[in-house]
């Protein structure tokens, strides 16, 4: 994302861990589908959610690189 000072100098400005992360929402919804995928068998919550958790920040990461490379 680029921005521009006050004195009109442009600026790069990378979007936060958080503003890339996540809801907890969307975590909850992949990790229930994996949850379903496993065959609903229970014990693995926290594996599921930390799956879901990787896979959905691993997803956003790799769509905002294409998005960067194709901005430059």
């Amino acid at each position: 994302m680029t921005r521009f000072t006050r004195d009109s100098e442009e600026t790069t400005t990378e979007p936060t861990a958080a503003q890339n992360a996540p809801t907890q929402d969307e975590i909850a919804v992949r990790a229930y589908e994996i949850y379903l995928e496993r065959g609903a068998e229970q014990g693995s919550d926290v594996d599921d959610w930390l799956q879901a958790e990787r896979e959905l920040t691993e997803l956003r990461e790799s769509t905002r690189r294409r998005a960067m490379a194709h901005s430059a």
